[in-house]
């Protein structure tokens, strides 16, 4: 490590352990390009190379009480920004893993992932309410929506009348916005869920 004609090493570690902010500026300036560039190497971005030297420094600041004690420094501060440029790395990884999972999801649909997310959610949770609907409801609703039969092939489908469809459909649509009112917070907190894992 590079140090000024003021300091010697030994002595800009102990002035920092001793939380002289001035001798730590110094410590930052005097390591600063070589963390950089190391991790600009790895990265192949400038914010996060920059990052990465901002966390490691933070670090190094947060233990600096051990300061006094570490016999190679250059080889401590190394091993910090080692550790920190694998986990940017990783962290961008599993970023880029998440969005192409978010794609995949969604293939070609033309709103952002948020909303998509959403209207997946959405869709599971009226999944759920429609398995909660007695076995002749559910039937004509999915006959309905996901065959998009008409009432009188769901009447023919299942032997009943074309009014007793429509009175199936108009109940289960009732059952299913009951259900939905009362189970909004789920819908949040599956999105919540999804976003911050």
């Amino acid at each position: 490590m590079p140090t000024s004609p003021l300091y010697n090493e030994r002595e800009l570690l102990r002035l920092v352990a001793q939380g002289d902010a001035k001798a730590f500026r110094h410590l930052f300036l005097a390591c600063y390009d070589h963390i950089y560039s190391t991790s600009l190497l790895y990265t192949k971005v400038h914010e996060l190379a920059e990052d990465i030297v901002q966390q490691v420094f933070l670090k190094v600041w947060e233990k600096r009480d051990m300061l006094g004690t570490i016999e190679n420094f250059d080889a401590w501060l190394f091993i910090i920004a080692r550790n920190e440029v694998i986990n940017t790395l990783r962290k961008q990884s599993t970023h880029r893993s998440y969005m192409h999972h978010i794609r995949d999801l969604f293939g070609g649909e033309e709103d952002s992932p948020e909303d998509q997310l959403i209207i997946k959610q959405s869709r599971a949770i009226i999944q759920l309410a429609v398995k909660n609907l007695p076995p002749q409801q559910q039937q004509a609703w999915r006959l309905s929506r996901d065959k998009g039969l008409s009432y009188e092939e769901i009447a023919a489908d299942m032997a009943i009348s074309v009014n007793t469809v429509k009175g199936h459909i108009s109940t289960a649509l009732r059952s299913i916005r009951a259900f939905l009112k009362t189970h909004r917070k789920d819908l949040y907190l599956l999105l919540a869920g999804w976003l911050l894992s």
